[in-house]
């Protein structure tokens, strides 16, 4: 975002700031709040032998920082969605 005025961020528990200029930075899609403007923003792919068998993260696609920044991450992606009984 660029202009004058305010922003509010909001996270599910208490957000934690991440220095990406110290390595390599890699997060959930849906952890990551917001990041530097200047960061270099990619895609990491990884499948394990784990994902196949159900032992894995679930994270098969997380988002890479490089550069001098920081990244903002929330420690919940959110309440689970309980599903209505009948």
């Amino acid at each position: 975002m660029t202009g004058t005025g305010w922003v509010a961020v909001t996270t599910h528990g208490t957000p934690v700031l991440l220095d990406v200029a110290r390595m390599p930075t890699f997060a959930d899609g849906q952890s990551a709040v917001c990041w530097s403007s200047g960061l270099q923003v990619g895609v990491n792919r990884t499948m394990k032998m784990g994902a196949l068998i159900g032992r894995g993260s679930g994270e098969a696609m997380q988002l890479a920082f490089r550069g001098q920044g920081f990244v903002l991450v929330q420690a919940s992606e959110g309440a689970p969605v309980v599903q209505a009984s009948h």
